[in-house]
């Protein structure tokens, strides 16, 4: 099995996972009803918890939701080899800080060229 064949098996088990403990994907960030994180295993150990508390309820209203995961265009991907801009696990990065936005990231690459 090569690496593309295991990527969409990893997916699809998360997927999965994320429809049984109320976990929605946005192509960015992983939500568990009000909370948000980057890393899907920190979204899953919190629902698991939440989800073996007594009492826990299930939300009636949720909707399994998954969408793709963000990638940059060929066009964001040229203004970022022009800027030195990296992007790694859903953040652009570029002088020791990490941006949400490409447009963040080029607007202080522009102002301080070279680090």
């Amino acid at each position: 099995m090569d690496s593309a064949d295991n990527t969409d098996a990893r997916q699809e088990s998360d997927e999965s996972l994320a429809a049984q403990y109320e976990i929605s994907f946005d192509g960015k960030r992983y939500a568990f009803r009000q909370h948000r994180y980057d890393v899907f295993l920190d979204a899953l150990r919190y629902a698991i918890a939440e989800h073996a508390k007594e009492g826990f309820l299930q939300d009636e209203a949720f909707q399994p939701s998954w969408v793709a995961a963000y990638r940059p265009t060929d066009e964001d991907e040229g203004t970022m080899r022009v800027h030195g801009i990296d992007y790694i696990e859903g953040h652009f990065l570029y002088g020791g800080y990490r941006y949400g936005q490409l447009c963040d990231a080029v607007a202080f690459a522009a102002e301080h060229p070279n680090l």
